[in-house]
């Protein structure tokens, strides 16, 4: 089976209409219809690849650990459902099983957010999964990203810019360094930057556009890539054009 290649990536999932990060938002995400899963990875105090945003886990589960002092044991216990009150007890996620998941369904592919520096680690994973070749990367550092291409050279990049500052001279950057894309915050995007993106053979991409109005306007702009919390908006949009 081809896979998919919309410009939808799933942030996190489908947060609009499930718990970020945990295995039923990403196979909700990929029922509808997403090219591209995107989740972030931490590593517990015993080695274990958990799939969270953020560092701790109070946000998402209501109790408070910090996942990089806290043993995988303990963490599986909390519910990372905690904010969906109408949904059944969901653990937190390892990336081993998203990996099965993904493996699952050859048409869609997976791009990963290390929030912890074991980018060794996270590849080995994917090479034992048998998937670098549907598994991408995206961050905004630099390095980082470098690192997880001279490890997994199958792998797509994506590079992440906060800034005008960093978008402009991330182009010349990802270029150089052989990366797929470039995606901007929202807020740093305007025609001529998307253009500039495009010619220099990138992918233009933008982050995190949840909002319709919005959707159109990076659309009209020419940029292809979106991470969004809301998937289901933007592929029904997509689909009008």
């Amino acid at each position: 089976m081809t896979v998919l290649n919309n410009g939808v990536t799933g942030h996190r999932g489908n947060p609009e209409a499930a718990p970020e990060n945990t295995l039923a938002g990403f196979a909700s995400a990929i029922a509808l219809g997403v090219d591209f899963l995107e989740t972030d990875v931490h590593e517990s105090a015993d080695g274990v690849l958990f799939l969270c945003h953020d560092a701790t886990t109070g946000r998402t589960c209501g109790t408070d650990l910090a996942i990089a002092e806290t043993e995988a044991a303990e963490l599986r216990k909390l519910n990372a459902a905690h904010s969906f009150p109408s949904e059944r007890f969901a653990p937190i996620p390892t990336l081993g099983e998203l990996l099965a998941l993904v493996a699952a369904n050859p048409h869609i592919r997976l791009s990963l957010q290390p929030k912890c520096p074991a980018v060794g680690a996270i590849c080995a994973a994917v090479e034992r999964a048998g998937l670098a070749g549907r598994i991408a990367f995206n961050d905004g550092n630099f390095e980082l990203l470098m690192e997880a291409k001279e490890r997994l050279p199958e792998a797509l990049i994506f590079y992440d810019t906060r800034d005008v500052e960093q978008l402009e001279s991330g182009i010349g950057e990802a270029v150089a360094a052989g990366f797929y894309g470039l995606v901007a915050h929202q807020d740093s995007l305007n025609r001529e930057r998307v253009a500039a993106i495009a010619e220099a053979g990138l992918e233009p991409g933008v982050w995190t556009v949840n909002d319709e109005a919005a959707m159109r306007r990076f659309l009209d702009m020419g940029v292809y890539r979106f991470y969004t919390d809301c998937p289901a908006r933007l592929l029904k949009l997509k689909e009008g054009r």
